[in-house]
C-alpha cells in the first residue's frame, strides 16, 4: 500500500497559487468549463445530461439518482468558475471546486455558493460522477486566479478492490469519531490543505483554519455512507451520502447530503482534502408532525 505514489508535497501548496494550471489538471478543468457553457448554452437539465455519467449522483440536498434529480424543468439558471482542482496520479479521477451563482427565474433572486464537481474519465471523455453545491451570503471578495494541488508521479494500477476496502474503513473511522465527538474529528484525519464547506457558510481552507472555525459551531452531525470510488493509482476516492444536521436540542434535524474527498499522503495514509456538507430544513409540515411527537411523548 506504501507502494504507490511518490507525493510531490515537497512543493508547498501555498506555491502553487502563483501557478498557471498545469498540464496535468488542464483536461479537468477543461471539461468542468466546457459544462459551464454548455449549461449556459443549452439549460440547466441539458447541460447536464451532456456531461453526466451513466451513475452520476447528485447532491440535492440528499444524494439523488441524477435522472431523478433533473426530472423536471429547472426553475434557475446557473454560472460557475472553478478556482482550485485536484486529478489523480493515473489521470482518471479528479475535482474541482469553485463559486456558483443560481439566478431564479420568477423571483428574480440570485442566490450564492460554492460547488464541488467529482470527473471520472471514460475513455477519451471526462463524465461527471457527484455533483453538489453550498449554499452561503453573497461573497464579499472571490479568488482572483486558479489553484491546483500538485502534481503526483504514477507507478502502478492499485488493487481497487483493497483500496476501496481502506478508503471506507477511513470515511466510517470519521463517521464514528463525528458521532462520538463532534466536529473536531475532522483534525484527526485533516490534510493540511483540508477544504470544508459547512452548511449555510463560507468554505474554509487548511486544517488549522477549520479548527478555529469550529470552535464557533455548535452544531451536530450525522453522516451515512451511501457511495463512492477510487482512481486506478489508489491515490484519490470519494465517498458521499446522507447527512443530517441539528441545529440546536430537540430540534428537528435538516436533512441533506455529504461529499468527500480523500487523498493519499506519502505515508500511503488516507487524508481528507475535502469535505461538503448540504442540508435544508424540514417543512412545517414535518416541523408540525415533530412538534407532535414531542408533546405527545411529554404528557403526564
Amino acid at each position: 500500500m506504501r507502494r504507490v505514489i511518490a507525493v510531490v508535497f515537497a512543493v508547498a501548496l501555498g506555491a502553487c497559487a502563483e501557478k498557471l494550471p498545469e498540464a496535468h489538471v488542464m483536461p479537468l478543468v477543461g471539461a468542468e468549463r466546457n459544462f459551464g457553457r454548455e449549461v449556459a448554452e443549452l439549460g440547466v437539465v441539458d447541460g447536464f445530461a451532456r456531461n453526466l455519467a451513466a451513475d452520476a449522483v447528485l447532491l440535492r440536498p440528499e444524494p439523488q439518482p441524477a435522472a431523478q434529480a433533473l426530472a423536471g424543468p429547472a426553475g434557475f439558471s446557473l454560472t460557475w468558475e472553478p478556482a482550485f482542482a485536484e486529478i489523480a496520479a493515473s489521470g482518471d479521477l479528479g475535482y474541482t471546486t469553485g463559486p456558483y451563482q443560481s439566478h431564479q427565474r420568477d423571483s428574480g433572486e440570485v442566490k450564492h455558493g460554492h460547488y464541488v464537481s467529482v470527473w471520472r474519465k471514460e475513455g477519451e471523455r471526462w463524465r461527471l460522477v457527484v455533483d453538489g453545491g453550498s449554499a452561503h451570503p453573497p461573497p464579499l471578495n472571490l479568488p482572483d486566479r486558479f489553484t491546483h494541488a500538485p502534481a503526483r508521479e504514477y507507478a502502478s494500477s492499485a488493487d481497487r478492490v483493497a483500496e476501496l476496502k481502506s478508503l471506507r474503513a477511513a470515511e466510517d473511522a470519521l463517521i464514528a469519531g463525528i458521532a462520538a465527538e463532534g466536529g473536531r474529528a475532522l483534525l484527526t484525519a485533516a490534510a493540511p490543505d483540508l477544504r470544508w464547506f459547512p452548511p449555510g457558510s463560507f468554505p474554509v481552507t487548511g486544517a488549522n483554519a477549520v479548527q478555529t472555525a469550529l470552535l464557533s459551531r455548535s452544531d451536530a452531525f450525522t453522516y451515512t455512507r451511501r457511495g463512492d470510488g477510487v482512481s486506478a493509482a489508489g491515490d484519490l476516492g470519494y465517498v458521499y451520502g446522507e447527512a443530517t444536521r441539528t441545529v440546536k436540542p430537540n430540534a428537528p434535524p435538516e436533512r441533506g447530503g455529504y461529499l468527500r474527498l480523500w487523498r493519499r499522503d506519502a505515508d500511503g495514509r488516507w487524508q481528507l482534502a475535502l469535505d461538503l456538507t448540504i442540508t435544508e430544513p424540514q417543512t412545517q409540515a414535518a416541523l408540525d408532525n415533530h412538534d407532535a411527537k414531542h408533546d405527545a411523548q411529554h404528557q403526564p
